[in-house]
């Protein structure tokens, strides 16, 4: 299939779930997974970071256009965490590994690893994304433990959904 076919089904799949179900779950009232950005996180490794910017931007306008909140929070959260995934690419990933994979994306690298990259990267997002939804410092603790256990709850379905759609399962689970 091709990689644009592939991806924008995988853009409205998650869009869609993001806002139908994954948006109805609440746990302790206040805390929402946040899936959709998997798919910022499986993008081809080797994908000119604009691009990657430019998927993400769109990813986080899509969602602020069809749920209810600040305009904007979801694109800003997205594109800043896209501009550093490279770095959080580099620090999580071995290079052996990206490279040695032909089609050079999350979705085929070992779960410990993922399980990290993931998490980097989805607690990079959070922290921004409900640092804008209170646009305040004050209640900074309160804050930073709803974006930790958002992180947390967002990880784990975004892991449960790379073990689901991977045919490799026993290759990740090394």
């Amino acid at each position: 299939m091709n990689d644009f076919v592939k991806y924008s089904l995988w853009f409205i799949c998650l869009v869609l779930l993001q806002e139908f179900l994954f948006n109805n779950i609440q746990f302790i009232h206040f805390l929402s997974p946040y899936i959709y950005i998997f798919l910022i996180l499986i993008l081809p490794f080797n994908m000119y970071p604009a691009a990657v910017i430019l998927v993400s931007f769109v990813l986080g306008f899509s969602v602020d256009v069809i749920s209810s909140g600040i305009l904007g929070a979801h694109a800003a959260a997205c594109t800043a965490a896209a501009f550093c995934r490279n770095f959080i690419i580099k620090i999580t990933i071995p290079r052996a590994d990206y490279e040695s994979i032909s089609t050079s994306t999350a979705m085929y690298i070992k779960l410990k690893i993922f399980v990290l990259y993931a998490f980097l990267f989805v607690f990079m997002h959070h922290f921004i994304l409900f640092l804008l939804e209170t646009l305040t410092i004050d209640n900074f603790i309160f804050t930073f433990v709803r974006i930790l256990i958002s992180s947390i709850i967002s990880t784990i379905f975004i892991i449960l959904i790379k073990l689901l759609f991977n045919g490799d399962m026993k290759r990740n689970i090394q």
